[in-house]
């Protein structure tokens, strides 16, 4: 099954995305005029319906843009980022005993100890 990646929704892009459709609610063209409010408004339900309505569908543009743009990478496709596991820089290995490391050589370890 593919996997889309996100989109790359740039400001001007948005912009003219959002610009385009709000120009169909209060546009020149547009389906409502835009006049100042007065003090004596009182509509506020259908005001808060109307902003409602005008962003379920800014959101929805939003929406079917960035799906209408998003890469769909195949999903067997591995991630372009460290596909690799990388090896560690050093190992640390913990130091061997003196018996140790005198079983594992061929010649006797000789240890002088000096008095200071």
């Amino acid at each position: 099954m593919p996997r889309p990646t996100a989109a790359d929704l740039r400001g001007e892009h948005l912009f003219e995305l959002l610009n385009a459709n709000l120009a169909e609610f209060i546009g020149p063209g547009g389906t409502w005029s835009l006049v100042r409010r007065t003090g004596d408004e009182t509509d506020h339900i259908f005001d808060a319906m109307l902003t409602h309505q005008i962003a379920a569908a800014l959101t929805r543009t939003v929406l079917g843009e960035r799906d209408a743009v998003a890469v769909v990478v195949p999903a067997d496709d591995e991630p372009l980022a460290l596909s690799w596991e990388p090896a560690p820089l050093v190992l640390w290995a913990e130091p061997a005993a003196e018996s140790e490391a005198a079983a594992t050589t061929d010649h006797p370890v000789a240890i002088e100890a000096r008095a200071a």
